[in-house]
């Protein structure tokens, strides 16, 4: 049986060659921006096995530790002295609301892109404090997506260079089975599409 550890770096993998994936989409494919999007819940419904078997549950305690030995970031290496300046937007509201991580492809850089009502207000510190580069999109304008409203919208937002991929997925890594303790070998439905919507890929396909 595959140990926590073992479990991690396999779904790092598995992000990560998405997420190359979308460069040759976005640039030999749709000439143009793109995104994807990793979701709990298969787009139009609801996840098909939201109650996980017990078994398949693995201790929190061991997401921290594994975590903090991986060097992805964990409880700790929280700075609970840093001030952290948030918006006043609102925020997630209840549980009730699907969980997603998004990212946007553009010519020249990829981003995390997330809403801030997929996030509490804790959440949010928890990653500012744990992971480098978070940012919200108030601050640094110049990374604004086409037509994308600023003062309306303000997402939470990282910015990765091409060739970067394995960095963006341990982040989303450490966000869904960190902040949001998802047990690691949840399944997320993957949509991947063209903001033209001239080209789509996946439609909610299931990855576990």
């Amino acid at each position: 049986m595959p140990t926590f550890h073992e479990e991690l770096d396999r779904r790092i993998e598995q992000f990560t060659h998405y997420l190359k994936l979308m460069h040759d989409r976005a640039h030999e494919e749709a000439h143009g921006p793109c995104f994807i999007i990793f979701e709990e819940r298969r787009p139009g419904g609801t996840s098909d096995d939201e109650e996980l078997a017990e078994e398949k549950k693995l201790a929190l305690e061991l997401v921290v530790q594994e975590f903090t030995d991986a060097g992805i970031g964990g409880a700790g290496t929280l700075d609970e002295s840093v001030m952290i300046d948030l918006p006043d937007e609102v925020w997630r509201q209840d549980d009730s609301q699907n969980r997603f991580i998004q990212f946007s492809f553009e010519r020249n850089w990829f981003c995390i892109d997330m809403p801030l009502d997929t996030l509490y207000r804790p959440e949010a510190e928890q990653i500012l404090r744990s992971r480098q580069g978070f940012f919200f999109l108030r601050d640094r304008k110049q990374f604004t997506l086409h037509e994308e409203d600023v003062e309306g919208h303000d997402p939470f937002r990282k910015i990765y260079v091409y060739g970067d991929e394995a960095s963006a997925a341990e982040d989303m890594a450490f966000i869904f089975f960190q902040v949001w303790k998802f047990p690691v070998d949840s399944r997320f439905y993957v949509t991947a599409s063209a903001f033209s919507g001239k080209h789509g890929w996946e439609r909610g396909f299931p990855i576990e």
